[in-house]
């Protein structure tokens, strides 16, 4: 079965010493139904971050939500985290599933400065369409004394392709099979000019 996937992994440009908060690629596309895939909720020149949380809206008319699992970056120098989702289903409403997550540094240590990814989460394809929006919403940053950290974010896209029907690929082998078997024919007779010249 033939099948595309683009990825595109580039998000949107924000000034270099803003804190951003994205979704990582900004748009993906999916290369068919029944797809598994992941994304990462990533962030960009943050300085001291102890914690954080957020919550983002999918389509659920193309998407199930399947695992979410922490990104390395509160983790950094060894130090321990507590993550976690209070919610994280694809029914939040008529078209939109929500997932809720939060992570914290424990004990009295530093915060984190930089670039990296929150959080990881897969999903899989149940229909083909968009593209839809993945929005992030209810963000919230903190240093370790609980003073907010101001951002921007950016939210991404997804669009699942659908199936190469038979109908569309019988014809495509088709063609490939007579322009294998013409170019066979043109190579055997370059041949035979070339042996008895």
């Amino acid at each position: 079965m033939l099948v595309l996937a683009v990825l595109t992994p580039t998000h949107a440009t924000v000034q270099q010493t803003q804190t951003s908060v994205y979704v990582f690629p900004e748009a993906y596309t999916v290369p068919s139904i029944g797809s598994t895939f992941s994304l990462d909720i990533s962030i960009q020149n943050v300085t001291n971050l102890y914690a954080w949380e957020l919550k983002l809206y999918y389509p659920n008319s193309v998407l199930n939500g399947t695992t979410v699992t922490e990104g390395p970056f509160l983790k950094a120098g060894g130090v321990s985290t507590f993550f976690f989702w209070p919610e994280f289903t694809d029914n939040y409403n008529a078209t939109q599933g929500r997932l809720h997550v939060a992570c914290t540094r424990t004990g009295d240590v530093m915060g984190v400065d930089g670039d990296g990814v929150l959080a990881t989460i897969t999903f899989n394809s149940t229909s083909n369409d968009g593209p839809k929006s993945l929005h992030l919403a209810d963000v919230k940053l903190s240093d370790p004394n609980a003073t907010k950290i101001p951002f921007v974010t950016v939210d991404g896209e997804v669009t699942v392709l659908p199936e190469f029907s038979a109908t569309l690929i019988l014809p495509l082998l088709v063609m490939i099979s007579l322009t294998a078997i013409i170019l066979r024919k043109k190579m055997v007779n370059h041949r035979g000019i070339f042996h008895t010249a």
